[in-house]
Parts: C-alpha cells; sequence; structure tokens
C-alpha cells in the first residue's frame, strides 16, 4: 500500500512536472493534450520498465521454460534474449494497468479533450533500442593472452524502449473524436540492467574453461609451484609436497577475486577478509579474528594488494631461502655442456660420436688413386720408294732398334698432376715391299656375234673368231727400309686425393671434396698441440712406384699403341700417422672450451618468461643455435690449417674437417636434442590434458604474464562509461552524441570464501565438518545439516610424474628426464607437471550498480539496480502468475596445470610424499574424480 502511495505521487508530480513546461494560456487544443499526454505516458513507460529491471535484476531467468509465452515456438532460446521478452511482458502488463486507470473511457481531461489509449494486445510490439558505452577500466591489465582475459569494453549499458499504440483524442463537450492514431511512445530506461546483466555472463564465461579464472589460478599456482618446487631442489629438506590442495584452494579464490578485480574494478570486500585471513592461516599458521585483520590492514589507494610470489615463498617457511632458490632458477644456464658431452661421451660401448667420426675422415683424407700416365708422339719415316708408289707389304717393328731416357720430368705442384715421369726416345725399323705397275699389248684371237640372213630370208645371229690386241698389267719390285722415332712421356699421376664425403646434418649439406691438398704426398713437418711430422700420402705414391709403374715401365713404352691418361689406376689406402686421432680429438676439446666459455642462454629465457618447459626448450635451442651460427667460422678456423687455398697437409685437412663437422654436429644436436625435448614435453602435456591442453598452455603463459605485475584487490573503483558507436568506436567530445558517466560496481558473493574442507550450510550460512561415510563424504549430521548443505570448491592435483624411472636412474617423484639418455640423445632438463581439476559454486553472487540508485523506495527513497545468481526455482511472472523457470547460482569448472622444470640431474624436483602425488578434496572424492 505504502509503495502504491508513493508510486501514485511520483505519477502525479510527473503530470505537474509536464505542465509547468508551458504556460497556461499557451495550452489549448487536441495537439497540447497529446503533447502531455505523450510526456505523461512516456514516465510511465520508464517506471514500468525499471519495475521490470527491478524484478528480472532480482531474480533473472537462467534456465527457461520451453513452453513459457516468452519463448515462441517452443525452441531453443537464448537466455538474455528470454529475459528481455520478459520485460517487454511485465512493461505491458504494467502500461496496461496505467492505461486502464487513467487514459480509457474519457478520464484523462485536459481543457476539454480527452485522450484515449487502447490497452497493448501483445508485448512483442514492444522493442528495445540498445544503447552501448564503452568502459574504461582504471585497472591497467598486464599482457595477457588469450584475448579473451581482458574483459570487453563496449557493453550494452541502457535501453531505450519503444511501445506502440492506439490513442484517440476526443472532444468532450461534443463527445466527437477528432483524431484517431496508431503512435510510438519511446523513452530511456534508466536502470542499468542491461549493463549488469551482460557484465555477470561475461564472468560465468570467464570462470569456466580455458578462460580469464583458469589463467589466474594457474599463476598463483604456478608461484606456487615454483617457489616450493626450486627451494626443494636447491634446499636439503625443502617442501616435501610442492603442490597441495590447501594452497589451490588459496589460489582459486585468489583467482576469483582477481577476475571481480579485472571485469568489476570491485572485488567482494568480505571474500578479501576472508581471504587475508585464510592466507595468514595456511602460509603463516596465524589464526586471526576479523576485526584484527580489519584493524591491522592497509588499503593501498583503496585496494587490498597481493603478492603471490611472496606468498609462495612464505609458505615453504623459509621465505628467504625460497626467493633465492627462483633468484637461482631464474638463472639456469642450459647451454650446449649436455650437447658436447654427448658427442665425447667415450663411455658407452660403440665410442663417442666424436671418436667415430674421427675414424671415418682419416682413412678417407689418407686415401688416393694413382695411375700411369702415357703421352706418346710417333714419327714414321718410309723408306725412298721413286717410281714404286704402291705399298705390297710392311713387315713388324720388332722390338726397338734403340731406347734412350731424354728426361725426367718434375714433380707437379698441383693435383691432378704428374708426381713422377721419364721422357723416352724409342727407334724401330722394318722392311716394307713397294711395286710399279704397268699395262702389255700383244695380239690374240677374238670372238664376236654377227647377224644374217638364211635362204629362207629368215634373220638370226652367229658367232664368228677373229684376230685381235690384247692387254695385261705387269709390274716391278722393290724393298726399302722405314723408320719409326716414338717420344713418349710415361709419369706417375695423381688422380686425387684426400677426397672426403661427410653429412653435415644442420647444413643439410655434404661436405665433398677433392684435389685440395698442397704436396699431398709429400712428407710435412707440422705442429698442433706439439711438433709432428705428416707422411701425407708419400706410402701410396711409393708402393704404386715400385709395384706398378718402375716394373711396367720399359713394357709400357715399347707399346706402341699405347696412349693413355688413365692406364693401370689404383686406390690406396694409407696408413695415417697415430698421432693424428689425438690432435683431432684435442681440436674438438678446443672447441668445447670456447662454446662453454661463449654460449649462455639469454637471461631472458627462463621459467618466469617461458613457464611451459616447451616453449623453453624450443627458445633454447633457437637462441644457442644463433649463438654458435654467429661464431661458427670462427670455432672451425679453417683458414689455420690452409695455404694458398689448399690444405696444407693430410692431417690439417683432416682435422679442419673434423672441426668442420663437429662445429655442425653441434648446431644439428642443439637443435635435434632441445627441439625433441620440446616435442616430448608437448606430447606429455596433450597425453595428460587432452583436449585442455592448448588451454592450459595458454594458461601458463598468460600466468607468467600476470605474476609480472602488481595484483589487487580494489574496493568499488569507479569507472567511467562513454557512450559509442555498436562497433565500440568512439564519439568525439564535441559531438552531440557524446555523454559519459561514472559507473561504481558492488559485489557479494556467498559464501565469501569458497572452502575445500568444510561443507556449507546456507540455509544457516555456517560451516560444517565432513565426516567419511563409505567412499564419500557428508555433512557432520550432529550439526544438522539443511537439505541446500554442499561443498562450494572441489580440488584435485596429480603429480603426474611422481614414479617415473629411466635406465638405471632413478627420478621416482622427482620429475622426468626430457630426453631419457641413450647412446643418441642428451639428458637436457628434467621436467615435472602438476595436473590440476577444479570445480566450484557459489551459493550467491549479486552485482550492485552504486551509481544508478534508479529504483523509488517508500523508505530510503531510492534502491541500486542488481543482478542476482542463486538457486532460485519456480520464478513467476508478475503479470499472468505463470512459472517462467528457474535462476541458478553460478558454477565453474576446468582444468589447468602448472609446469617446472630444472637441468639434469637425478634430484629433480616433485611431490616427495605418497599421499601428495594424488590429492584429492572431499568435493572430489564425491565427485567420483
Amino acid at each position: 500500500m505504502i509503495a502504491l502511495a508513493v508510486s501514485t505521487n511520483v505519477i502525479e508530480m510527473d503530470k505537474k512536472m509536464a505542465e509547468t513546461i508551458q504556460s497556461e494560456e499557451n495550452v489549448k487544443g487536441p495537439d497540447d493534450a497529446l503533447s502531455f499526454f505523450m510526456r505523461d505516458i512516456r514516465r510511465a513507460a520508464n517506471y514500468a520498465a525499471m519495475k521490470a529491471f527491478k524484478q528480472m535484476g532480482e531474480t533473472p531467468v537462467i534456465d527457461p521454460d520451453p513452453g513459457s509465452q516468452y519463448n515462441p515456438g517452443g525452441s531453443q532460446i537464448d537466455v538474455a534474449e528470454f529475459n528481455k521478452n520478459w520485460a517487454k511482458g511485465m512493461i505491458m502488463y504494467r502500461i496496461n494497468n496505467y492505461i486502464e486507470s487513467n487514459y480509457m473511457y474519457n478520464r484523462y481531461d485536459y481543457h476539454g479533450y480527452a485522450v484515449n489509449a487502447e490497452p497493448l494486445e501483445s508485448w512483442e510490439g514492444i522493442y528495445f533500442i540498445p544503447i552501448y558505452m564503452g568502459l574504461d577500466r582504471k585497472l591497467e591489465f598486464p599482457p595477457l593472452t588469450p584475448d579473451l582475459l581482458i574483459p570487453e569494453e563496449t557493453h550494452i549499458v541502457y535501453w531505450k524502449v519503444v511501445v506502440p499504440m492506439n490513442i484517440s483524442i476526443v472532444d468532450l463537450a461534443t463527445d466527437e473524436i477528432v483524431a484517431n492514431e496508431s503512435i510510438e511512445v519511446e523513452n530511456l530506461i534508466l536502470a542499468r540492467y542491461p549493463l549488469l546483466e551482460s557484465l555477470t555472463t561475461e564472468y560465468e564465461t570467464r570462470l569456466n574453461g580455458s578462460n580469464a579464472l583458469m589463467t589466474e589460478t594457474t599463476a598463483f599456482a604456478m608461484a606456487y609451484t615454483w617457489a616450493r618446487g626450486y627451494h626443494q631442489y636447491y634446499k636439503p629438506g625443502g617442501p616435501k609436497n610442492i603442490v597441495d590442495n590447501e594452497h589451490l584452494a588459496l589460489t582459486v579464490n585468489g583467482g576469483i577475486l582477481l577476475d571481480q578485480s579485472f571485469l568489476f574494478n570491485s572485488a567482494d570486500p568480505e571474500s578479501i577478509i576472508e581471504y587475508g585471513m585464510e592466507t595468514k592461516r595456511v602460509l603463516e599458521g596465524k589464526d586471526i579474528s576479523m576485526k584484527e585483520f580489519v584493524c591491522n590492514t592497509k588499503l593501498d589507494n583503496g585496494s587490498y594488494i597481493i603478492d603471490p610470489n611472496g606468498d609462495a615463498a612464505n609458505s615453504t617457511g623459509d621465505p628467504d631461502n625460497a626467493t633465492k632458490a627462483m633468484e637461482l632458477a631464474a638463472q639456469f644456464d642450459f647451454n650446449a655442456t649436455p650437447i658436447t658431452d654427448l658427442l665425447n661421451n667415450n663411455s658407452i660401448p660403440e665410442g663417442s660420436a666424436t671418436r667415430n667420426q674421427i675414424n671415418k675422415i682419416i682413412p678417407r683424407v689418407y686415401k688416393t688413386r694413382l695411375a700411369t700416365g702415357i703421352a706418346r708422339q710417333t714419327d714414321v719415316d718410309m723408306g725412298a720408294h721413286k717410281g714404286h708408289n704402291s705399298s705390297h707389304k710392311k713387315y713388324g717393328w720388332g722390338e726397338p732398334d734403340n731406347m734412350r731416357r731424354l728426361e725426367v720430368l718434375p714433380r707437379d705442384t698441383f693435383v691432378p698432376g704428374n708426381l713422377y715421369g721419364e721422357v723416352w726416345e724409342v727407334t724401330w725399323t722394318r722392311k716394307h715391299v713397294w711395286r710399279h705397275y704397268y699395262i702389255v699389248e700383244y695380239a690374240c684371237e677374238k670372238t664376236r656375234t654377227v647377224s644374217y640372213t638364211d635362204s629362207k630370208g629368215n634373220t638370226s645371229t652367229r658367232t664368228e673368231t677373229y684376230m685381235g690386241t690384247c692387254t695385261r698389267r705387269e709390274y716391278n719390285e722393290m724393298a726399302t727400309n722405314d723408320t719409326r722415332v716414338d717420344r713418349v712421356a710415361i709419369t706417375l699421376k695423381a688422380k686425387e686425393n684426400s677426397k672426403t664425403s661427410i653429412n653435415l646434418d644442420y647444413a643439410d649439406t655434404t661436405l665433398s671434396t677433392v684435389n685440395d691438398v698442397v704436396k699431398a704426398f709429400t712428407f710435412r713437418d707440422v705442429t698442433y698441440s706439439s711438433a709432428h711430422t705428416d707422411p701425407g700420402l708419400e706410402e701410396a705414391y711409393d708402393s704404386y712406384k715400385s709395384k706398378i709403374f718402375d716394373p711396367n715401365m720399359t713394357a709400357n713404352i715399347k707399346n706402341k699403341g699405347l696412349n693413355s691418361d688413365n692406364y693401370r689406376p689404383k686406390t690406396f689406402d694409407v696408413t695415417a700417422p697415430g698421432w693424428l686421432k689425438g690432435e683431432a680429438q684435442d681440436a674438438v676439446d678446443e672447441i668445447n672450451r670456447e662454446i662453454r666459455e661463449d654460449i649462455h642462454l639469454d637471461p631472458d629465457i627462463n621459467y618466469m618468461n617461458y613457464p611451459n618447459p616447451a616453449d623453453s626448450m624450443r627458445a633454447t635451442a633457437v637462441d644457442l643455435t644463433a649463438k654458435i651460427k654467429a661464431n661458427q667460422t670462427r670455432y672451425v678456423d679453417k683458414d689455420r690449417y690452409r695455404s694458398g687455398g689448399k690444405y696444407s697437409s693430410c692431417s690439417a685437412k683432416t682435422i679442419s674437417q673434423v672441426r668442420e663437422w663437429y662445429v655442425d654436429e653441434v648446431l644439428y644436436q642443439v637443435n635435434e636434442q632441445y627441439g625433441g625435448a620440446s616435442d616430448n614435453i608437448n606430447k606429455e602435456i596433450d597425453s595428460n590434458f587432452g583436449e585442455s591442453a592448448d588451454g592450459v598452455r595458454d594458461a601458463n603463459n598468460a600466468g607468467a604474464n600476470l605474476l609480472k605485475s602488481v595484483m589487487c584487490f580494489p574496493i568499488g573503483f569507479t569507472m567511467k562509461a562513454e557512450h559509442v558507436r555498436p562497433d565500440g568506436s568512439h564519439f568525439e567530445k564535441d559531438e552531440l552524441a557524446y555523454w559519459d558517466e561514472n559507473v561504481t560496481l558492488g559485489v557479494n558473493m556467498v559464501p565469501n570464501y569458497l572452502r575445500h574442507d568444510k561443507f556449507y550450510d546456507p540455509e544457516q550460512n555456517i560451516w560444517i565438518d565432513a565426516v567419511k561415510m563409505g567412499e564419500k563424504y557428508i555433512a557432520d549430521p550432529a550439526r544438522n545439516p539443511s537439505s541446500e548443505t554442499f561443498i562450494p570448491l572441489s580440488l584435485q592435483n596429480i603429480n603426474v610424474f611422481a614414479d617415473v624411472a629411466f635406465n638405471t636412474i632413478p627420478l621416482k617423484n622427482g620429475g622426468q628426464q626430457v630426453l631419457p639418455p641413450s647412446p643418441s640423445t642428451a639428458w637436457v632438463a628434467t621436467t615435472n607437471i602438476w595436473k590440476i581439476r577444479v570445480k566450484g559454486e557459489f551459493h550467491q553472487f549479486h552485482l550492485y550498480d552504486f551509481d544508478n540508485e534508479c529504483h523509488p523506495h517508500p523508505i530510503f527513497g531510492h534502491e541500486a539496480q542488481i543482478y542476482s545468481r542463486e538457486d532460485y526455482v519456480d520464478i513467476r511472472d508478475p503479470a499472468t502468475g505463470s512459472v517462467l523457470g528457474d535462476n541458478m547460482a553460478i558454477k565453474f569448472e576446468f582444468t589447468t596445470g602448472t609446469f617446472i622444470f630444472v637441468p639434469p640431474g637425478p634430484k629433480g624436483v616433485g611431490d616427495r610424499l605418497e599421499e601428495g602425488t594424488l590429492e584429492n578434496s572431499i568435493g572430489a572424492t564425491n565427485e567420483g574424480w
């Protein structure tokens, strides 16, 4: 009754205000009556809409009844659209009541004219025009990914309601209808219900799955994992259990408050107090009262400042050493040492990769192909045979008449070339018979065929003999002696020397060279770590010359048809000097020392910037590879072993190519081992987290960024809302459409702190201890729990690598080697993973708009617009009394994880307590996890 009286008074005041807009003498006629009607009905529409928004804010329908009139067609409908339809229905209901009371049957009399309105027949004709505004939040957000972690800036803050109406204007003096019109009444609804609905919906979305709360919880959990894990790694007697549910409860509640801060610029004050008290109890073992906490806590610029890294260090009980441990961990130098150790590991039966490669390169370098070269110039002088021009018979040359060596050829300075040579002159003679042929004439009898006619006159032929002249061919013969002189250069030729073919895995090429050693077939004095004599390929030369070249020299010179540059070729494997393997290994050791001195990981590649060990391993590979490549020419030091564009000796070539292969192999193995480590870790993450694996990776990366920034829980920071276009673009301040206003929100959630170890009874607002009943837990029956009792937070954490061991190196509860040591892999790091599962529920969640106290209140004047979420069933429509559906409490669930990695070694990091490797809270047990 009081509310009705107040509402009536408010409407009357609105009418009086309308009347003051024009003076009495200017108000006349039906247009004026219609004008005042429009002003009044606009206000009525605003109050009707605000009443609807108040109702919807207190009990929004989250689970609509499919059969409701506000769900046309009975199909699946968007919750926001359903509530919008409900608002239209309530507006129609209240406007119709107002019309029936004020604007029917000529009740409205203004200077002799009445305005009558027809009641609305359907709410579907009413529609809303959204008013978009951008929220300028005061908090600065760290660079987070994915983008959904950053709250939406543009929201529908207001609705403008448009109500179609049919009206008539009656002249009361004549009872004549002077006008019938269809009009649209529109007005801005002053309640910011759309904003609160949008923000709460966004908040619920952010709480679930791979979204903001997952990232924020992950960030807090990462801080604990790092502080406790690295403290365990460096400090004997450090925490035995790295991740536990008591700490996780803190992290989840911290994430809830942090996300409230980001989204609403405000966190629940009572929840902040509960969080602070619980932090004291869990981390410092101090139970303090609310009064004590409030009196001893100072706000910084209206915010409660939190330090997850400091809290995590405090959780170890040794915060100073825990902090130092994290500082040391940030300086882990994942360098190339595991790779160089891998390549030089001689403890394995097959020997080190370096030794095996040296053994392959040496015989390739100390190997050559030699041949006999025969270059023959022949000059044949025929004996005089004037008048006898036909050669009739040539006799064989036989053995040479004379052989004499003209000169010895000097050794060529290049290869292919002559290592030794002689030039010979060889003379032969032979008998050569020549003939002279001529023609002789003589008398002889010949026959011929002639024609005749017989006695009867027939024509025929017959043969007759006659005497003629014949010829015959005769010759004269003479013999001469031919002379042949051959000039024969016979050489011992080096066709090639020290040909190698070495695969360079990183460069993806083959190191293949020939003929590039200066005086390869000559002993050379060389100096590496000490002075030596390099025999080169002299052994091959001596062997070929004594066994093939010299014994066959005379026969090859006499062989008149032999003219070849590659005769009697043979490949020789030469025994390399015994000292060469040691010198090659010394060269490798020199490179190892240089790499250890030069190559250090970029300090920015650490667990804070790369929380996912897979990303860290990949970044390590890229960083080390770039630095080794930058020094590759210096490490190979090719010029040190060359002279005039060629290697100075066979040993120089061997060592140089070992160096070239080794640096390439280090590059390849850095990329292969650290890259392989990255792939292995990602496979483990995929295997353990399934479809949420990518979300877990994103959460760790974003969480690491979050930990670098100051975190705070503000209490009612005022935001600025600016009118914007639907696409979010801003108006200029001098544009007519521009305006801004303040938005200050308040949050209240129940319970204030989501506990994981007790039941909450909302009817009694008390916490009740859990009692094990079979395989599940129940609330302590002695406390008489209500039927609404529930567990607000369910937690599970699993140390994924709690029980692993490889080869002979046990890492039980210490993590997993990224690459198990074997002859072909390097142990580059040890990692551990904790899988975390979270499920939670608020009994109540209320969002208050403190700058929008728009609802009239009979006692307090005005009330703020609110938006509420809780389990509330059978919400009824005040217009029809029908059930519309149910409100629902906000619930959330997600799976995340934290990682840690340390340098290789059997110690590792992990949960060392058996009961800590798989922890289920009472809620998780009841969920059957």
